[in-house]
């Protein structure tokens, strides 16, 4: 995690930068996101019992990863922004019905909002690892 530092009249404000590694990981998650919460739903409502040793801890490690990644998603000031993020990774569309759905913007301002998103998410989660 990089910390940059800025000067505001006088006063130093520290916040996080994800490094490029961690936006990389941030969108692999993201990408990966209706997968990893398919694989929760299933072993939620068929149960615990029986499961084996691996699959228990992927089961644990996705639903930490599910959980972060919605609150980082939640954490995005920007509502169209986030808007752009859940649409495109949470429902999972592709980036050609993203780009529909949000015709209002030229499609590079699309690509350069969810690029803002993808960084956001890398932001939040780079502070809680």
């Amino acid at each position: 995690m990089a910390l940059a530092v800025e000067w505001y009249e006088g006063q130093m404000e520290l916040f996080p930068l994800a490094t490029p590694d961690e936006i990389k990981a941030a969108k692999s998650i993201l990408s990966r996101y209706r997968r990893m919460q398919a694989v929760v739903d299933d072993i939620d409502r068929n149960g615990l019992d029986g499961l084996a040793p691996k699959a228990l801890a992927i089961y644990n490690a996705y639903k930490l990863k599910l959980h972060r990644t919605d609150r980082a998603i939640r954490l995005i000031a920007d509502d169209d922004i986030r808007r752009m993020i859940e649409f495109r990774y949470i429902k999972g569309q592709s980036h050609s019905v993203t780009i529909g759905r949000f015709n209002l913007w030229h499609r590079s301002t699309v690509d350069r909002k969810i690029n803002r998103g993808i960084e956001a998410v890398a932001n939040t989660l780079s502070m809680w690892e």
